[in-house]
């Protein structure tokens, strides 16, 4: 789980800043990871994928507990990896 992107300008605008529980709409509530999907770079990408307002990193929520920042420059394959947690795949340094 990570933070979504919300390009700037957007905050509290329609579907880009809707809450969590609204489950009418899938883009309000879930982004995709991994090689057509890296993280967004700046704070005006309108892509549907995981940003931050944090220079250089976003954070992300794991599965044993933690919470560890990315680099938004993460190689996109290895993003993937993480970001799938039943492939079976070795998931390189990062």
């Amino acid at each position: 789980m990570g933070e979504k992107q919300i390009p700037q300008g957007k905050l509290r605008v329609g579907w880009w800043d809707n809450s969590l529980y609204n489950g009418e709409y899938l883009p309000s509530h879930s982004r995709g990871a991994g090689p057509s999907y890296p993280i967004a770079k700046t704070l005006t990408d309108t892509a549907m994928v995981f940003g931050s307002g944090h220079p250089g990193i976003c954070q992300f929520a794991f599965a044993d507990g933690s919470v560890r920042p990315l680099a938004t420059d993460i190689d996109p394959n290895t993003l993937g990896l993480i970001s799938c947690r039943n492939d079976g795949q070795v998931i390189p340094d990062y």
